[in-house]
C-alpha cells in the first residue's frame, strides 16, 4: 500500500535562526516581539520580517497573527537560545581571545554560529570561562601575545601549518 502524501517541511535555513536568535533576545529582554523591533535589530524591513515570521509560525517556532505580538514557542524557544548562546560564545573568543574589534567579532560570530558542531562550540566556551576564571592568566597571555607575536614580527611568508610542521589531512 503507497504511503500518503506528507508535504516536507522547509529546513531552518541560516537566515531563519538568526530571525529566531533575534526574537528570542528581544522576548527574554521585553516579554513580547513586535515586528518593528525585529526590523530594527535585523536591519530589515518590516515586510522582510512579516513574511519570516509567517514561515517561521507555519513551521512551528512562533505565535503569530498580523498586526499581534510574536512571541516564541517552545520549540523556537530551544533554537533561539541555542544560536544566541553559539554567537555569545564565538563573539567572546573571536573579541576578547582573539582581540578583534566588536563589529568584526560580531559579523564573524553570527556567520560561525550556523556551520561549527556543537561539541566544538562547548570546548570553545568551555575554553573561554578557563581563561576568564584565571585573571592572572587572562590579562598576562594577551599582553605577551601581543608582545610576541611571531607572525607579525616574521619577515616571512610561512603559514600556521608550515611553522608548526604540520600536514593537512589527505596531503
Amino acid at each position: 500500500m503507497p504511503k500518503p502524501d506528507v508535504a516536507k517541511q522547509p529546513a531552518l535555513t541560516p537566515v531563519l535562526e538568526n530571525y529566531l536568535e533575534v526574537i528570542f533576545r528581544i522576548e527574554a529582554k521585553d516579554g513580547a516581539v513586535r515586528a518593528s523591533s525585529i526590523a530594527d535589530m535585523a536591519n530589515v524591513t518590516r515586510s522582510t520580517v512579516t513574511g519570516a515570521v509567517k514561515l517561521l509560525k507555519d513551521m512551528g517556532y512562533v505565535e503569530y497573527s498580523p498586526y499581534s505580538l510574536i512571541y516564541l514557542t517552545d520549540k523556537g524557544k530551544d533554537i533561539g537560545r541555542k544560536i544566541a548562546h553559539r554567537h555569545f560564545v564565538f563573539g567572546a573568543f573571536l573579541e576578547k581571545i582573539l582581540m578583534l574589534n566588536p563589529e568584526d567579532a560580531d559579523v564573524t560570530a553570527c556567520a560561525l554560529e550556523h556551520v561549527v558542531p556543537e561539541h566544538i562550540v562547548q570546548r570553545l566556551g568551555e575554553f573561554v570561562l578557563f581563561l576568564k576564571s584565571r585573571p592572572e592568566m587572562w590579562s598576562d597571555w594577551q599582553e605577551t601575545f601581543k608582545r610576541e607575536n611571531i607572525f607579525k614580527s616574521s619577515h616571512t611568508a610561512a603559514t600556521i601549518a608550515e611553522t608548526l610542521g604540520g600536514k593537512r589531512r589527505g596531503s
